[in-house]
């Protein structure tokens, strides 16, 4: 079997393995088989409740190779055609699992030890793995997989996700000067938001901002006494500044923000002679801080990710396991 029928045949293992977020336990068992096969000694970091990053490589390794196990819904089965492996995960990230796993085998044979490979759960929700991982995980430099077309990214916005709730009074439609409409409040707010400045990075670009869901209101003959939205805003400015014109947007004493989640503009390492990139998606990279120096590179295409035809190039998994070769070369020569 060549090295690339391997690549493809243990990417389709883990593909196959449904691994929505919080239900990694089988992809996990999976990964550490193949990992063990591989050659290297793996130990089980418990992630509560009830889950586990795999550290493999030897205590100390100076660089590490890093990408999550976990998939968003709905579940794909593994498919080919000449080109591509598709299903869930494929590209984001299982794919990038494989292509590590198949780096990792090239450098032991050429009497590389020195590094080690990081998987971790919960990237796709809470960066529960990251998390744990990033108190007790070292190494000098830590080379995190996520689909980036092979390029290396200069880094990636951050990310604020928030409900908007607003409130009113309830009236019969005929006579709305007998209430307040939440859902009226709710819209102005909203156009308060999406008009505001939320700043422009000369690396990263402009802030973005997505109102993914509204809900509120009682009947169409109703003023709603209350509404809600949810929205994410792509972030590019320190958070401190970026909650201040958030909140500026959002002053009225009928409306309240409920922050759910943040996560600051992210900027990653270069490496001379290597094309770059910068994304807009988020990462686990914020949450490995205290693990190493990072570097953002890995196969597929992020607008692929997420959706019904999820897909890896295999042209693109072989070269990324030569990139995560040369780099944890290159790397440890430093």
């Amino acid at each position: 079997m060549s090295e690339g029928e391997r690549l493809f045949r243990e990417a389709r293992e883990l593909i196959e393995i449904e691994s929505i977020t919080g239900n990694e336990a089988r992809v996990s068992d999976a990964a550490e088989r193949l990992l063990r096969g591989s050659g290297l000694a793996v130990r089980s970091q418990p992630v509560p409740p009830g889950r586990r990053n795999l550290i493999a490589g030897p205590d100390g390794a100076r660089v590490l190779l890093c990408t999550h196990l976990d998939t968003v819904p709905p579940f794909l089965p593994c498919r080919e055609d000449a080109e591509c492996l598709y299903g869930r995960g494929s590209c984001d990230a299982k794919g990038i699992a494989a292509a590590m796993i198949e780096a990792a085998r090239r450098l032991l044979r050429g009497g590389v030890t020195d590094f080690g490979i990081l998987f971790l759960v919960g990237e796709e929700t809470d960066n529960a793995g990251a998390r744990v991982a990033n108190r007790s995980v070292r190494a000098q430099r830590v080379i995190v997989g996520e689909p980036t077309k092979n390029l290396l990214s200069r880094g990636h916005k951050g990310a604020i996700s928030a409900r908007l709730h607003a409130t009113g009074i309830a009236c019969h439609s005929a006579y709305p000067e007998r209430g307040e409409s939440a859902i009226h409040r709710l819209l102005d707010a909203i156009g308060r938001i999406r008009a505001a400045d939320f700043g422009r990075d000369p690396v990263l670009g402009p802030a973005t901002v997505n109102i993914g869901q509204i809900q509120g209101g009682v009947a169409p003959n109703v003023l709603a006494p209350d509404a809600w939205a949810d929205l994410v805003l792509r972030v590019v400015l320190p958070l401190e500044e970026t909650e201040r014109r958030l909140a500026s947007s959002t002053d009225d004493p009928r409306l309240r923000l409920e922050v759910r989640s943040r996560m600051g503009p992210t900027f990653t390492e270069g490496l001379e002679g290597t094309a770059e990139t910068v994304v807009a998606y988020g990462t686990d990279v914020p949450f490995l801080k205290d693990v190493g120096r990072p570097y953002l590179i890995g196969p597929g295409d992020i607008l692929d990710a997420h959706t019904d035809g999820e897909k890896v190039s295999k042209r693109e998994l072989l070269d990324a396991a030569a990139i995560y070769e040369r780099m944890v070369g290159r790397l440890l020569a430093k």
